[in-house]
């Protein structure tokens, strides 16, 4: 069962890595997709390939099982070649891949590419990671510049409230994670 790495260059395409979004951020629980996912999956479709073509430098890159055909996992880049803090920016997506394809290597084969484009521009990379994912950018070279916890908090909080909290597993930790380009890294390693 061999994967392929595919660069995303139609919309019918995205309608099977939205799908695969919606199977993998469902189990395990994941309250910040939760949060983020929007109405139905067709809404979710429709605005992540709105902000893919509306932001410069967005690059989705998706990963088939060549055995089926099947998507199994995607994930979304953004590059810039100068500055993003200058301008204010759309929010942006992750990587995900269903519970059935986990450790098939399809997050390494997106990572690595995302890798290989930074390296070629020099540039460094960011992330936000869940605890689950962090292991795997830190193969990729990533390491941990700082955590986060996302936490819904209200003065007298209703019943309904309290168990929306409860549900989404509230507070829920991150971490935000960068990676230098690889002349930077080859450089660090020899000092």
């Amino acid at each position: 069962m061999s994967l392929k790495l595919h660069e995303l260059t139609n919309d019918e395409d995205f309608k099977a890595i939205n799908a695969v979004a919606h199977e993998a951020y469902g189990n395990p629980f994941n309250g910040v997709w939760e949060l983020t996912k929007g109405t139905s999956p067709e809404e979710a479709c429709a605005r992540q390939l709105a902000w893919h073509k509306m932001q410069p430098g967005s690059h989705w890159v998706y990963v088939t099982d060549e055995s089926t055909g099947e998507v199994i996992g995607g994930t979304r880049y953004i590059i810039y070649e100068t500055s993003p803090y200058a301008v204010e920016q759309p929010p942006r997506k992750a990587s995900w891949l269903p519970e059935a394809h986990r450790k098939r290597g399809a997050a390494n084969l997106m990572l690595e590419w995302g890798a290989r484009k930074a390296d070629e521009l020099g540039l460094e990379s960011f992330v936000e990671s869940t605890d689950m994912a962090r292991r795997t950018y830190e193969k990729q070279g990533f390491y941990v510049i700082g955590e986060f916890s996302l936490d819904a908090q209200e003065e007298n909080p209703s019943k309904e409230f309290i168990a929306e909290r409860e549900r989404l597993e509230c507070p829920i930790h991150g971490f935000i994670m960068k990676r230098d380009p690889r002349d930077a890294r080859d450089v660090k390693s020899t000092q």
